[in-house]
């Protein structure tokens, strides 16, 4: 669990966390399930589109019942993570960079990686 300092682009930070991903996956693997949390659809697709490219998955992979996850609001992920730990699967969260706030209900959840962005990034998220 923890921050990681944003790498300054969300493909990069995709890289990241593909890397962890792949790591998880091997370790867990079908009680494993990613939720990704950026609170705006083009930051989704950024995510996704980066995600696809590092870990080699199709469009198909992403998806409310299995694989990757995509939540544009905290409230959604926190009830997906819940369920997951009721049938004993295990949820990683990741956070995307342009998020200005972390619900504290993420916090208790252990494995979560969010991505701190540096002062140009959270100034304007057109230059991300």
């Amino acid at each position: 669990r923890g921050a990681q300092a944003s790498c300054g682009s969300r493909s990069r930070n995709a890289l990241v966390a593909a890397a962890a991903i792949a790591i998880l996956g091997e370790l867990y693997g079908e009680r494993f399930q990613t939720l990704v949390l950026a609170s705006q659809p083009e930051r989704l697709g950024e995510w996704r589109r980066g995600l696809q490219d590092c870990l080699g998955l199709e469009r198909e992979d992403f998806g409310p019942s299995s694989g990757i996850v995509l939540f544009e609001r905290a409230d959604a992920l926190v009830e997906r993570a819940d369920r997951l730990e009721e049938r004993n699967e295990l949820p990683f969260i990741v956070i995307d960079a342009g998020e200005l706030t972390i619900e504290v209900p993420i916090l208790q959840f252990p494995l979560w990686l969010t991505f701190a962005a540096g002062p140009g990034e959270i100034a304007s998220d057109e230059s991300y």
